[in-house]
């Protein structure tokens, strides 16, 4: 019985001993491996940072009118004292509806000030900017941003609004492919036939508008003050056919076509 007991104990104490040798084995294979560099835990640092666009950075002040087709509307208001935080932009145009006093500061912190008069229309390429109303007057902005999906259609040149109706269209700014036009027709006024690329319209002076498509077809619209659209590529003529002068700000957006 004793001899029995002594052979278990001896079986049972070789056995303990491979496993602690084996175990001793394997952490000081592991402490020679490697870092996982493909490891998906990964310090905050080492991941770029991210701009957001303005709505996410400061929804207080920026508002979306309209979001389609790659253009988005914003309505901006910063009342006197009012900051965003930093916030990207894509190529955009600018109408400023109500002007004052503004302080832009890049992502480095550099400092640019800026008079903006009420009516100014002006360009941009994507930046990266933080604003500040650092006078004593609500300033507010009509903002067209514009990303660039492929188009599908080619504007003919030989339509463009600013030629067959230039006295109705009228060109303001033309960079980055991004045009905008002053559209003014009073009441009776009507256009030749003729094309647009995609674009974002912002009407400033009320009217009632008759569209007329390429095959005939008639649209009324009734077009009121602050009103915003988005549109596709289009051929038509339009004709005032109300008792006001129609008025709006009209920014065309060209992008290569597949």
């Amino acid at each position: 019985m004793n001899q029995k007991f002594r052979n278990r104990f001896l079986l049972a104490a070789f056995i303990a001993l491979v496993f602690i040798t084996c175990n001793q084995a394997d952490k000081k294979d592991d402490a020679t491996k490697p870092a996982d560099s493909t490891g998906a835990a990964k310090p905050a640092a080492d991941k770029p940072a991210t701009v957001p666009d303005a709505i996410a950075a400061a929804p207080n002040l920026y508002k979306v009118l309209a979001d389609t087709m790659g253009i988005r509307i914003l309505e901006v208001t910063y009342n006197p004292g009012d900051s965003s935080a930093l916030h990207s932009h894509p190529d955009y145009a600018i109408y400023c509806l109500a002007g004052g006093t503004a302080a832009f500061y890049t992502k480095d912190g550099t400092k640019m000030d800026a008079d903006m008069k009420s009516g100014t229309i002006m360009i941009h390429p994507a930046e990266l900017h933080s604003v500040k109303n650092t006078g004593k007057s609500v300033i507010k902005v009509i903002l067209f941003e514009v990303n660039r999906p492929m188009g599908n259609v080619a504007m003919d040149a030989a339509l463009d609004a600013t030629k067959v109706a230039g006295g109705l269209y009228t060109k303001i700014a033309d960079t980055l492919g991004i045009r905008v036009v002053q559209i003014n027709y009073k009441p009776g006024q009507a256009s030749a036939m003729h094309a647009h690329p995609d674009v974002a319209l912002y009407v400033t002076d009320a009217g009632k508008a008759e569209f007329t498509s390429k095959d005939g077809k008639k649209m009324v619209m009734d077009m009121k003050a602050g009103m915003t659209m988005i549109g596709p590529a289009d051929t038509h003529s339009v004709k005032n056919i109300g008792t006001t002068t129609m008025k709006a700000i009209l920014v065309e957006v060209s992008r290569p076509v597949k």
